[in-house]
């Protein structure tokens, strides 16, 4: 994880989202995301009916990704991918903030084309052709949503109280690879589903951490 972003720069960053918002309409969200030891978080974000999502919606599984692979230090930004929400058809930019070698947010612009689409799919139809077609993101509402995007695991396979040891590291394994234990106040949240106490689940995460190193 990054370093936490500075108050003066967050507080920017959050005009910036405000700006944008306004200055290019209500068919682009713009949402920031503050990065920093405690987690991931959703520091702002506007015009949010795009996506339904809200300051406590976790962090997307693509975002998660970009953070995993460490995209950032090879990327400033990266525009024009395909996201989702529901039926829309999305194009997302992603803009990386840096405070010296550290990431400690991101910018990311969703643009809602349906609408336009809809009214003149003749002009505005053609789609733009550049090696970032190969993302895809989708705007998840909620964790559970986001587990079962990257791991599988269904909110009703967690809750199995009959769930052995194994199984349960199991699963705390596959959460900790794909980074969702990065996303702020998913601790409690995850621990609760897997019918687990936090001090549980902190053990799990420590020998999902050492079975990691060894690899």
């Amino acid at each position: 994880m990054g370093d936490k972003m500075e108050q003066k720069t967050r507080t920017e960053y959050i005009k910036l989202v405000h700006f944008l918002a306004q200055a290019l309409g209500k068919d682009y969200e713009i949402v920031l995301h503050d990065i920093g030891e405690d987690g991931v978080s959703i520091a702002e974000i506007a015009n949010n009916h795009i996506s339904g999502r809200s300051i406590n919606s976790p962090i997307t599984g693509f975002a998660l990704e970009l953070l995993n692979k460490k995209v950032y230090e090879e990327r400033d930004f990266l525009s024009n991918y395909k996201a989702s929400a529901g039926n829309k058809n999305i194009k997302g930019s992603t803009f990386f903030i840096k405070e010296g070698d550290k990431l400690s947010g991101m910018l990311c612009i969703n643009y809602d084309k349906s609408r336009i689409e809809n009214i003149a799919a003749q002009l505005l139809g053609h789609e733009i052709t550049n090696d970032e077609q190969a993302y895809e993101e989708m705007l998840s509402l909620d964790l559970n949503e986001l587990i079962l995007e990257l791991t599988g695991f269904s909110c009703d396979e967690l809750k199995k109280r009959n769930l052995k040891p194994k199984d349960r590291q199991s699963i705390v394994d596959k959460i900790y690879e794909k980074g969702i234990f990065n996303i702020k106040g998913s601790i409690p949240e995850i621990a609760q589903l897997l019918n687990l106490s936090e001090s549980s689940i902190y053990r799990c995460i420590n020998k999902a951490k050492q079975s990691s190193n060894k690899h």
